[in-house]
């Protein structure tokens, strides 16, 4: 049986910051294509001031139950919104798919950890808290 190698989704940003706190560690600071800026954390990439780069992002994901996740998005926003911390984020999108389980936040299109398997919440407006925006794969655009 053959099996289709899905791409990850990535993100068109241009890096407006860096902050190492290690050779290879530390904060980036990006604009999206909406000119809105993020912060996220990476580690083992490179990066350069004013370049753009398409990136996949993952994160550390504040536990949440499940009510909260679907009953926090009435107004069925698509936003993201600092929260404290650095790198951190109250998120606010729509389900895209759920194999994997993809996320459009407006800005930001993201996969998240299996929240399901049902097939039924494709479309819904979800709320998602994020500990931290990390970096996870890079791609630098020319």
């Amino acid at each position: 049986m053959a099996t289709i190698k899905q791409e990850k989704i990535s993100n068109r940003v241009k890096v407006v910051r860096i902050n190492l706190t290690e050779s290879y560690e530390g904060t980036i600071t990006f604009e999206t294509v909406t000119r809105k800026q993020f912060s996220a954390f990476f580690w083992g990439q490179e990066f350069v001031i004013n370049n753009t780069y398409q990136i996949v992002f993952s994160s550390l994901d504040y536990p949440l139950e499940w009510d909260v996740i679907f009953s926090e998005n009435k107004d069925q926003r698509k936003i993201i919104e600092p929260d404290s911390g650095d790198c951190s984020y109250m998120a606010y999108g729509q389900i895209l798919t759920i194999k994997p389980l993809t996320v459009d936040f407006g800005d930001l299109v993201m996969e998240l950890f299996e929240l399901t398997n049902d097939e039924r919440v494709i479309g819904e407006f979800i709320y998602w808290k994020i500990e931290r925006l990390d970096v996870f794969e890079v791609k630098k655009i020319a």
